[in-house]
């Protein structure tokens, strides 16, 4: 990336092409279905970053005992916690953004870990046309970051692509 290039900037990052894509999402997907336990014991959801280098970060949730009343009220409107989805997002994860300001980088990111919290499994990867089918597979709900949409190619090829492998059919784009 040219040294002073925005990183924020919504795009495609390159990627590791990886022959193994499947079992990274294999395993982005069991993570994000997996709680981990903090110092106290307190066992958290997480929301699941798949980097372009094809690490997967994790991102511990609150508990949602410690969500305020009117953002739980919020987040079960939008997704109802029963029952729990697997929710694939395609956002900007370019791993420098995500170091400085992950809510910058995904502005929406609150929402993914709040839905985290009330129970859905939540995986986020940059949609790459290398990792789109394995990022999308077995997913309810895709979700797309308004700001990566045109990278992502010929609407009706992603969406044919996307449809034939999530177990649902819901896509939902977030403008920016």
């Amino acid at each position: 990336m040219a040294e002073n290039m925005d990183p924020f900037i919504p795009r495609i990052p390159e990627v590791d092409i990886r022959p193994d894509i499947e079992t990274v999402f294999i395993n982005a997907r069991a993570a994000a279905d997996t709680s981990r336990e903090d110092e106290d014991g307190l066992f958290h959801r997480q929301v699941i970053i798949v980097t372009p280098g094809r690490l997967l970060i994790s991102k511990i949730c609150p508990l949602p005992s410690e969500l305020p009343s009117d953002e739980l009220l919020r987040l079960t409107s939008l997704i109802p916690p029963h029952p729990p989805k697997n929710i694939s997002v395609i956002a900007f994860t370019y791993l420098e953004a995500l170091q400085k300001d992950i809510f910058k980088a995904i502005p929406f990111f609150g929402y993914l870990v709040g839905w985290s919290t009330i129970g859905h499994r939540v995986w986020v990867f940059e949609g790459h046309s290398s990792a789109f089918q394995a990022g999308c597979r077995e997913a309810d709900m895709l979700i797309i970051d308004g700001g990566i949409l045109p990278f992502l190619g010929d609407e009706m090829e992603w969406r044919t692509i996307a449809a034939g492998v999530m177990r649902g059919k819901e896509i939902k784009i977030i403008p920016r």
